[in-house]
């Protein structure tokens, strides 16, 4: 459900205002809601949590990728009271950019200069100091290099870019391109970018040995994260005369602990429901089977707003369905199963068996999508790309040839469609009842089922529109019609009756939208199949065809598992968010309730408002 909540505003002496936060951080049950405008204490604070970020990016880089690819913007000035680990770590970094930064400019000069080889720029100055010219030149290599009197034209090297030499003696002839002589001799520059060079990767070696100390810098990040909330809302707490206030929401079971802390802390409190067009946030608490689902809103970054539907429970088990589907292979299941326990080992070790809420919610939903996926692929007799005389017999009695029939499995997900799409208006006609609206909802029931019935007579095989089709859907739409708007909204809405053809039409195309799930499950099989297929028909010796076979099987399935992750994205989010978000009026416009939890302890580390 979605959770409900009240606006609460809340007055307090000026004096106390830091005591009062420090109450509500502890009650930890109110989304504050505040317009910031930035001070110096907000901008420090936001600074702060910059600067933590920009150190555990760095480790993460340092730590997982080669020494030449850590590129970060270099670090505004350190403050007093900074993390030393921190600050070492950001000063690291730097240290680390600046010399990339000379590697850079010095590779630039070795690469510019090496066609003319090693030799001392001192002596070529010298030389025109006592008025014999030197002058570097470079020409096209189609062009005719002349020769000269009375000095010495030499061709020091040659490469598909041009012809490189030395005029000494002379003025550079017509024809070539004077090049500036060198700061420092060739070998000299060699030299020191080799040295710089093993300057960056003791800088990279030190940074990624700080991996060890990640847990507690992600710790001081969310310390300072707090720092910052408090800050901000601390020096926006509008004051008037000697009273402080703030306004929010708070979930509204709670109503009566604010109310208790209140009488015992001398607070003044309003509270209120909240108002038509308030922009309100949303706390969702699905049932305990379903609540995994939240964590996957927030990976995707969606909520629904506080007025809308909380579709928890259908979006996780059409989500689960549409997953095993579009992966489609009992293999791939079973690799996502043993990926989820490795991580959850993994993740384990590093928090010391304590892991978040967030983190065992995703771990349980990829636990449920990879069985869902091997269940799929068991019935479906699917075994990365695996040919059906190759499965072994224990594993081939259970599979259905339902579900290895093209004709079929399109009909199934037309079917998964129409229930998806026919859930949700069900569901609206249930909120709407006893309104005569809720007929139109049955309407569009009707219309739904009428276009399934219709698109599987057309592209399922030996399936046949009924006659009494034609009769279900025209009692639909004048049910539509009919009840979709009260008489008072015709003026305001009527030219939605008019847009309902076009509705209709979107309907159909919306069950047909479903037909991706046996499109992109079908080409992931066939894909698997044909890299099994490119695998076992190399025509090497054995010696050379097994290390091969296992090199292309490794490589095109892995190609084809990162594919069907994509394709989750893509497609079974799609159908979720649009499809049947669409039927049933939810456009994830809100946004997360977030109480406020942070502690006056935590601030004073940093800064003191109250000083």
């Amino acid at each position: 459900m979605i959770v409900p909540m009240r606006h609460l505003t809340l007055l307090c002496l000026e004096t106390e205002k830091k005591q009062a936060l420090a109450k509500l951080a502890e009650l930890g049950v109110m989304h504050v809601v505040t317009t910031v405008v930035d001070t110096e204490s907000i901008l420090s604070a936001k600074a702060g949590v910059e600067e933590v970020q920009r150190a555990i990016a760095v480790i993460d880089v340092a730590s997982s990728n080669p020494w030449m690819h850590l590129t970060l913007k270099a670090s505004a000035s350190m403050r007093h009271g900074e993390n030393p680990m921190v600050r070492e770590i950001n000063t690291l970094a730097d240290r680390y950019l600046v010399t990339k930064e000379e590697i850079r400019d010095l590779a630039q000069d070795i690469t510019r200069y090496r066609p003319w080889g090693d030799f001392d720029p001192i002596d070529a100055t010298q030389l025109a100091e006592s008025g014999i010219p030197v002058t570097l030149f470079k020409a096209q290599l189609s062009d005719d290099v002349p020769a000269v009197e009375n000095g010495i034209l030499d061709v020091l090297g040659t490469d598909k870019n041009g012809v490189y030499g030395v005029v000494i003696g002379v003025e550079l002839p017509e024809g070539l391109t004077a090049v500036p002589l060198p700061r420092i001799r060739l070998s000299v520059l060699e030299k020191k970018r080799n040295l710089l060079l093993e300057k960056l990767k003791s800088f990279a070696t030190k940074l990624a040995a700080y991996e060890k100390d990640l847990g507690g810098i992600k710790a001081e990040m969310e310390r300072r994260s707090e720092v910052g909330e408090y800050v901000a809302v601390f020096e926006n707490m509008p004051t008037a005369g000697v009273v402080s206030h703030i306004e929010g929401f708070i979930d509204a079971r709670r109503s009566d602990d604010v109310i208790a802390t209140a009488k015992t802390s001398g607070w003044g409190v309003a509270l209120r429901e909240p108002e038509v067009g308030e922009s309100v946030p949303t706390l969702l608490e699905p049932p305990r089977l379903f609540r995994p689902v939240v964590a996957l809103f927030r990976a995707l970054g969606i909520t629904p707003g506080y007025n809308e539907s909380d579709v928890s429970i259908p979006f996780f088990v059409f989500f689960s369905i549409f997953f095993a589907m579009l992966i489609g292979d009992a293999g791939y299941g079973a690799i996502i199963v043993l990926l989820t326990a490795l991580g959850q080992y993994k993740a384990k070790a590093k928090a010391k068996g304590k892991l978040s809420e967030m983190t065992r919610s995703l771990l349980t939903l990829f636990y449920v999508f990879g069985g869902c996926t091997i269940a799929y692929g068991v019935l479906s007799g699917t075994y990365f790309g695996m040919a059906k005389t190759a499965i072994p017999a224990f594993l081939q009695f259970k599979s259905i040839a339902f579900l290895n029939d093209q004709n079929h499995i399109m009909q199934l997900c037309f079917t998964l469609g129409a229930l998806h799409l026919s859930v949700a208006r069900f569901w609206n006609a249930a909120i709407l009842f006893p309104s005569k609206k809720f007929l139109a909802e049955i309407g569009w029931l009707g219309v739904i089922w009428s276009m399934y019935m219709i698109i599987c007579g057309i592209v399922v095989a030996g399936f046949t529109f009924p006659a009494w089709g034609t009769y279900l859907l025209i009692v639909s739409i004048l049910l539509i019609v009919l009840f979709m708007l009260d008489v008072s909204e015709l003026k305001e809405n009527g030219v939605n009756i008019g847009m309902l053809p076009l509705t209709i039409v979107s309907c159909m195309g919306d069950i047909i939208s479903y037909v991706r799930l046996f499109a992109v499950g079908l080409a992931s099989v066939k894909v698997a199949e044909n890299f099994n297929m490119m695998a076992l028909d190399l025509d090497l010796p054995m010696y050379f065809k097994v290390p091969a076979m296992v090199l292309i099987l490794v490589l095109g399935h892995g190609l084809n598992f990162v594919m069907g992750g994509l394709s989750i994205l893509v497609h079974a989010v799609r159908l979720n968010t649009l499809e049947f978000s669409g039927a049933k009026g939810v456009t994830w416009s809100g946004y997360p309730f977030k109480p406020f939890k942070a502690s006056v302890r935590d601030v004073s580390a940093t800064t003191d408002p109250q000083s």
